[in-house]
């Protein structure tokens, strides 16, 4: 025993290192001779007690990684950008120390790649914001590779979070999610020879002018 405290009714002990998960443990007291003893404010001395059985507050440590859930309604799905992934595990996610964009691998079947521009985690999901939004017809799977150094998956005990292939993702995206063009108008209805025309071009969504580029009209 390190320390003793005592407050209202509580004496507590602290110990020379923290008692194993396993262990049984009972604890002893020996009422000293002098002043400095167990007693009231009133001075009556506790009595001496031997071998008492204590109750057993040490949680076991967790040690099992986060595993991925691909069934059910967790299972990996997109819906236009956003493509999320649950994990199961006694704990959350660490929020801070996730792995970077570049560790996740989104393919679509027919088209090229898509690439991960962010990752963000919170409670058990892992939230990946894609680089364009997923067509409602496309077929689209998830890889995770766990980098070898620096952060990566993990829960609140520090347990990391294996490696995943090609795991298939549920296509939530609807016509109603992607941005369209709503309707083309042109500045002048008659045009003659060698006249222009300034075209107005109505998107169903508001359409974000840092990101957005004429390669996008398609």
């Amino acid at each position: 025993v390190n320390s003793v405290a005592v407050s209202g009714k509580t004496v507590t002990l602290t110990l020379s290192r923290t008692v194993a998960t396993a262990e049984t443990v009972t604890v002893s007291y020996t009422k000293p001779t002098g002043d400095n003893v167990v007693q009231d404010a009133a001075g009556n001395d506790a009595v001496s007690f031997s071998n008492q059985a204590v109750t057993h507050g040490t949680s076991a440590a967790d040690t099992t990684p986060p595993v991925l859930i691909t069934t059910g309604d967790h299972r990996p799905k997109v819906t236009g950008n956003q493509l999320t992934l649950t994990y199961t595990d006694e704990s959350n996610l660490d929020a801070v120390n996730t792995a970077a964009a570049s560790a996740y691998a989104v393919s679509s079947a027919g088209n090229a790649a898509i690439s991960v521009n962010s990752v963000a985690v919170s409670a058990k999901t892992v939230t990946l914001t894609l680089s364009r939004a997923v067509a409602p017809t496309e077929t689209v799977t998830v890889s995770y590779t766990k980098p070898e150094s620096g952060a990566v998956v993990q829960d609140a005990a520090g347990n990391d979070a294996v490696s995943f292939s090609d795991r298939a993702v549920t296509n939530n995206t609807s016509s109603a999610t992607l941005t369209t063009i709503a309707s083309v108008e042109c500045s002048d209805l008659v045009l003659s020879a060698n006249e222009t025309c300034t075209y107005t071009i109505v998107f169903t969504r508001a359409v974000d002018p840092l990101t957005f580029s004429l390669a996008d009209l398609k």
